[in-house]
């Protein structure tokens, strides 16, 4: 009888100069595998094992698979530990819909409590890309920019519990943005919907926004669904 391959063999070690944060650089690795379809659904993720494969100690591992499992996508079963859990376009849709949940209540909180001088530089900073050469320099400067408004509007908000949620979803968002590559046309409409969100948050527009934060997560979660599966409806 021919052994079964054991998906966790297919993971790399995590060389020393990636181990800032090791529970997050865990958790970016079992994304990306999971992503990939490389550890499919009902995979035993079992900590020894992956601790050993790594190179690490178990605690990391241990801490990613708890984050994982508060963003659903580990399942802790008895008798067997953690597991991978079902993913698929669905999947990917319904957290982006907790995201926009989220964030755009945030944006709400925030309205009127982030530093305006802050927020303005990054606006005018954003309206200059806006009309940017769109070579790699330019991609990550609008990446940069890009995370630098989420920031500020999580930091913002006043309601510290609200802002924890968010920053949950923090690596899963970054790895599914690695995968599918910076896109200049995506990153464009992006432009144009953060200075949506930026001149409503400056005008002292809650409900503006909420909504507009709302529409920027959900063209974000359409090119997110069509890049990881083409074809698929959500």
């Amino acid at each position: 009888m021919v052994p079964m391959h054991d998906p966790i063999e297919g993971l790399e070690p995590i060389p020393p100069f990636a181990r800032g944060a090791l529970r997050h650089e865990v958790m970016r690795r079992l994304l990306r595998a999971i992503f990939a379809g490389s550890l499919p659904a009902g995979t035993r993720l079992m900590v020894l094992k992956l601790a050993a494969r790594f190179g690490i100690s178990s605690t990391p591992v241990r801490e990613a698979l708890v984050e994982l499992d508060a963003i659903g996508m580990v399942e802790f079963v008895h008798n067997r530990g953690a597991v991978v859990a079902p993913f698929g376009p669905k999947e990917l849709a319904d957290i982006y819909q907790i995201r926009r949940i989220l964030e755009s209540e945030a944006a709400r909180s925030a309205t009127g409590r982030i530093p305006v001088r802050s927020l303005q530089e990054l606006r005018d900073e954003t309206s200059l890309l806006a009309s940017g050469p769109g070579n790699p320099e330019w991609l990550a400067c609008a990446v940069a920019a890009d995370r630098r408004l989420h920031e500020l509007i999580a930091s913002g908000c006043p309601n510290r519990r609200l802002s924890r949620e968010i920053h949950r979803y923090d690596v899963l968002v970054q790895t599914v943005r690695d995968l599918i590559g910076a896109n200049e046309a995506a990153q464009r409409r992006a432009i144009h919907e953060h200075l949506a969100i930026m001149d409503a948050l400056l005008a002292g527009n809650a409900d503006e926004a909420a909504a507009a934060v709302g529409r920027h997560i959900e063209s974000a979660a359409q090119a997110a669904v069509s890049a990881l599966f083409p074809g698929q409806p959500a």
